[in-house]
């Protein structure tokens, strides 16, 4: 397979299964505020989850480091969002993104050197 996106109505998505050249493998950058003005959808969810029907399959025992990241008006790069916590996001989570801010993208993706196996879908929906 090859890593691909999934755009839709209330979705943006990426899935990886193979390690990402370059800068890495992201999904296309999402508007928080766009969404809650122009759709009226109050929420926003990022979440990480393993790609087969059937997560018993070979990918449980993925390797792979997804990175958050936001930039805003002005910004020259994407910044790593870091929870409060110092946590780091892992296969399984769903978190609500509560960001109203004005011109700020969000963007997920693999970087560079962060996968050695498996098959990961994560992104946004709404």
């Amino acid at each position: 397979m090859a890593n691909r996106r999934s755009t839709g109505s209330f979705k943006e998505y990426a899935t990886v299964d193979t390690a990402p050249t370059g800068l890495g493998y992201f999904t296309n950058s999402v508007d928080l505020r766009a969404f809650r003005k122009d759709k009226s959808e109050r929420r926003a969810y990022f979440s990480i989850r393993e790609w087969e029907t059937d997560s018993s399959d070979a990918s449980d025992t993925s390797t792979v480091t997804i990175t958050l990241q936001y930039k805003c008006e002005g910004d020259l790069g994407w910044q790593a969002y870091v929870p409060l916590d110092g946590s780091a996001f892992a296969v399984g989570n769903r978190v609500v993104i509560e960001d109203t801010g004005a011109a700020v993208l969000w963007r997920a993706g693999v970087l560079d050197g962060d996968f050695t196996a498996g098959s990961i879908t994560f992104g946004f929906d709404w």
